[in-house]
């Protein structure tokens, strides 16, 4: 008898299943939250994909076996699983549950290591783990979940570099073998940095990839995130958003027009997002903003210094 063939992790839901939103990473990564049904769910030949699941709500017991591993109870609102890509599966739970799943494929995490000049990069072997608490992977977890419920309306700079984050921590402490990945120290070169700072000033409008930055950079993607910050004490998203809000604040000064014009010019998808991330970053609104230098162009000049 021929042995099973591993499936997709889509494969796997069930009609009754809700996929209430999704996000896909062109890099290999998808996240999902999916809202799934009591019953039972197996995949003999397991799965084409690893597989993390965050428990978003609370189940008085689950039960998994995953490969020669078991578990059998209750899992709480932020307890992870790891499910491995080929290990035998199978689940039950008794009740509904809701989830935030990350499907990840392995050329992905493979890439990642090479990046990272790991030891044995096609040799990466993940752990399957059963309710863990794991406080980077949460919050990585909870700002891709803000993405989903923005309808995406964040930059693809920002879910590249949470999915390196991501792939880097797997690798650091949920593999088999206990990776040795490179550190990097420095900072980069001024004249490989002065490129990259030319290339996103030129370039505002557009909706950056870490690929495009480390590119210019001449180096790969986890090694340009980490010089980059230590060269400006910010990631390079953080450093794109800030010159993106300071370009608007000049659009504003300079001409009246629609707010939802000046989010597009500066690159922001949306005029929700630009709010959002102008408010954070100066204290005010947009439109705030534009009001209070209107306010101030009506004060004749030499009425601006009496205090």
């Amino acid at each position: 008898m021929s042995s099973p063939f591993a499936v997709h992790p889509s494969d796997t839901m069930q009609d009754e299943w809700v996929l209430s939103s999704h996000l896909t990473h062109t890099g290999g990564l998808m996240i999902e939250h999916q809202i799934q049904p009591s019953g039972e769910c197996e995949a003999s030949g397991g799965l084409t994909h690893h597989v993390l699941v965050f428990e978003l709500g609370y189940v008085p017991r689950q039960v998994s076996r995953i490969g020669e591993h078991d578990y059998d109870g209750p899992l709480c609102k932020g307890d992870l699983l790891v499910i491995p890509a080929q290990a035998p599966l199978f689940g039950a739970c008794e009740t509904s549950d809701e989830v935030l799943s990350f499907v990840i494929e392995p050329a992905f995490l493979r890439q990642i290591a090479l990046e990272t000049e790991c030891l044995d990069p096609d040799c990466i072997e993940l752990l399957t783990t059963f309710k863990v608490r794991d406080i980077q992977l949460e919050a990585i977890a909870q700002m891709m979940q803000s993405q989903l419920q923005q309808g995406q309306c964040g930059t693809q700079l920002y879910l590249d570099s949470l999915a390196n984050l991501l792939a880097i921590h797997l690798l650091r402490h949920y593999t088999v073998h206990c990776a040795k990945l490179r550190t990097y120290e420095g900072g980069l070169a001024t004249a490989k940095l002065r490129q990259v700072l030319n290339y996103i000033s030129a370039h505002i409008e557009r909706d950056f990839t870490l690929a495009d930055l480390a590119d210019i950079a001449g180096i790969s993607q986890c090694y340009f995130v980490c010089l980059f910050k230590q060269s400006m004490g910010i990631t390079p998203w953080q450093y794109v958003t800030q010159q993106r809000v300071e370009r608007a604040k000049t659009l504003l000064r300079q001409r009246d027009c629609l707010i939802a014009q000046i989010a597009l010019e500066c690159g922001f998808n949306s005029q929700s997002h630009f709010t959002q991330q102008f408010r954070k970053l100066t204290g005010v609104t947009p439109k705030q903003y534009s009001n209070g230098i209107q306010a101030s162009n009506l004060i004749e000049p030499n009425e601006r210094f009496i205090k």
